[in-house]
């Protein structure tokens, strides 16, 4: 590693513990002091637009190709016990003009259909595969079906470390993240989780 990467790397680093925290805060305080709105659909648009905004960013700075996330969420009960069944459905995606989006593809899906890559999330917080000839966590015939030669996802959590979700980045062509990407991408998930945090527990 050279001198220059060396203190790259650093400054990255330092610049995002410091604001990291700062935009995580600030989210916090502006979504505390909002008032409570009487109409739900208003407190839902202005929730959409704030991850909206962090996913166009995050667009932009990585010049990725498909961007979404999903949302763990009860998807009914098992009989007879009537154990709730576990799902997952995309709520936010944004996409590159010629690349197809998959949010409608995935709505309702029982977590029991992708064990090992969602086990790799929740165990290590994060997932990786940077070409098709990498470890493909189960994943490999969803990337090929939709296009993607690159794709990693990090998991989304709480204000209480409990993980409600994810985000998902891919790439039409080869694409290996950066020490610096990945500072980024963690900085940006830990916004979207407070976000998102802050609204499934604001009060009605």
């Amino acid at each position: 590693m050279t001198t220059l990467t060396m203190f790259s790397t650093i400054m990255v680093a330092l610049i995002t513990a410091v604001i990291g925290p700062v935009v995580l805060e600030w989210t916090r305080k502006k979504l505390n002091s909002t008032p409570s709105k009487s109409n739900p659909v208003d407190e839902a648009i202005e929730l959409n637009t704030l991850v909206d905004e962090q996913l166009q960013n995050m667009m932009d700075e990585l010049q990725a190709d498909r961007m979404w996330v999903a949302q763990f969420h009860n998807g009914g009960h098992f009989y007879p016990t009537g154990k709730s069944i576990q799902k997952f459905s995309i709520f936010y995606e944004k996409v590159t003009l010629g690349t197809s989006p998959i949010q409608h593809t995935f709505q309702n899906v029982p977590v029991s259909l992708f064990p090992k890559g969602l086990a790799e999330l929740y165990g290590k917080g994060e997932l990786a595969i940077s070409n098709h000839q990498s470890e493909d966590y189960g994943l490999l015939p969803q990337m090929v079906a939709f296009g993607s030669a690159s794709f990693y996802m990090i998991g989304l959590e709480d204000l209480h470390d409990r993980f409600i979700g994810a985000l998902a980045i891919s790439f039409n062509e080869e694409y290996k993240l950066t020490k610096e990407d990945w500072i980024f991408i963690r900085q940006k998930a830990g916004v979207i989780g407070t976000l998102l945090d802050e609204y499934l527990n604001a009060k009605k």
